[in-house]
């Protein structure tokens, strides 16, 4: 069987590692753009103010392909894809027959279109090329602006911080970590952050990069400006796309797939950022891996069913830890705890706990987890009488 997986990120690399335990005789080839094997792309942003050996960020070592006869051919783009002749076409000339083809193109930063957008000091962090590239241009920088309040852009905004940088962070929406935090909780981290030094400007826009050839500042939506030498964009992912256009391959925001990370055309499938199933695109890591494996035992001729987890996010910048998992912003109730240092909250609709966070006691990231993937009712706790608090203990012990 010829396997041919384009694209080499986590979704490639582990539909690969699933297929060769499958079938140990089968060709395996990937194709990637990129020319390094597969890395940890989410350790990008805490890498920033690191001195690093690109072979760190490897998710495995060389040897694991040539042990494994993983094909892989780097630095080259697919062109083209023919799935009547099950070929693709290579950027390098080369065409590749394939029998059972997986796309795993991944997706690119999302960069509103806003006036300046080109100027040098200008970036997007999604490749360790892109890496590299804002390492060497930050050491002429004082001050850096980070467009997007979001994990990896507060990930990020820390990571810049610690190279001695003045670091302003940008949110569209009038809190941070909107996809994880309630508002009262996302004010009070966004205390403790603005109080470790980062500044901290929600519910604004920037309208317009200013200066010549280089930035010198951002314009905000309201009039005011911000001196900056230099605008991080952590905005979001759209899925790569252009492979497929012309194609008869079903997609709207990703590639359409269904449980078993099928396309509509035969022997194609899709998994990660470029796969959407049920309307959603995740654009995680552990789902981009967990769809990459699926998809590969599919592939060999198996039957597996993907069943997305609940989603949670663990954040770690500054000496503070916030965890968050299910839905933390539709609820009927709330069961919450906290001190100065250590917060708990439960949310829970119609008796049913359905979202939970943690802040700075990861060693209850456990329990939590399971409150709420276990979808554990209050009801008959609070029919015996039993207050917040005791339940609370209760979920945590």
């Amino acid at each position: 069987m010829k396997y041919v997986v384009i694209g080499n990120g986590i979704a490639g690399l582990s539909a690969a590692q699933t297929i060769r335990k499958l079938d140990a005789q089968g060709s395996i080839k990937i194709i990637s753009c990129e020319k390094y094997l597969t890395y940890y792309r989410v350790k990008l942003s805490h890498f920033i103010s690191k001195n690093f050996q690109d072979e760190e960020l490897l998710v495995s070592k060389k040897q694991w392909y040539d042990e494994n006869q993983v094909h892989v051919e780097l630095g080259v783009t697919v062109d083209g894809l023919d799935p009547q002749k099950k070929e693709l076409q290579l950027s390098s000339g080369k065409k590749v027959f394939y029998e059972q083809l997986l796309i795993a193109t991944g997706s690119s930063p999302f960069v509103p279109p806003i006036a300046g957008r080109e100027l040098a000091g200008v970036f997007a962090l999604r490749t360790l090329e892109d890496l590299k590239n804002l390492q060497d241009y930050l050491k002429d920088c004082n001050t850096v602006t980070v467009i997007g309040g979001g994990l990896l852009g507060l990930e990020a905004a820390w990571a810049i911080k610690e190279l001695g940088k003045s670091v302003n962070v940008l949110e569209f929406f009038p809190y941070l970590l909107p996809r994880q935090l309630d508002e009262n909780i996302s004010k009070e981290f966004t205390k403790k952050l603005e109080e470790k030094g980062l500044n901290i400007y929600t519910n604004t826009a920037a309208e317009k990069i200013l200066g010549e050839e280089k930035v010198t500042g951002l314009a905000l939506k309201g009039g005011q400006e911000l001196q900056t030498d230099a605008v991080l964009f952590s905005a979001g992912i759209r899925p790569n796309l252009d492979l497929i256009k012309g194609l008869t391959i079903k997609a709207d925001k990703g590639i359409h797939v269904d449980p078993h990370m099928k396309t509509n055309l035969e022997n194609v499938f899709a998994a990660g950022d470029v796969a959407e199933i049920d309307g959603n695109v995740l654009g995680l890591w552990n789902t981009a891996a967990d769809q990459g494996k699926v998809a590969g035992e599919n592939m060999t001729g198996g039957t597996k069913t993907y069943h997305p987890s609940q989603l949670s996010t663990l954040l770690n910048i500054g000496g503070l830890s916030v965890f968050s998992i299910g839905n933390v912003q539709n609820f009927t109730d709330t069961i919450a705890d906290r001190d100065a240092e250590v917060h708990y909250k439960f949310y829970v609709t119609d008796g049913i706990i359905t979202g939970g966070v943690v802040i700075n006691d990861m060693a209850k990231i456990p329990k939590v987890k399971k409150a709420v993937n276990n979808k554990i009712s209050i009801a008959e706790a609070l029919k015996t009488g039993k207050n917040h608090q005791e339940i609370l203990k209760d979920l945590l012990q």
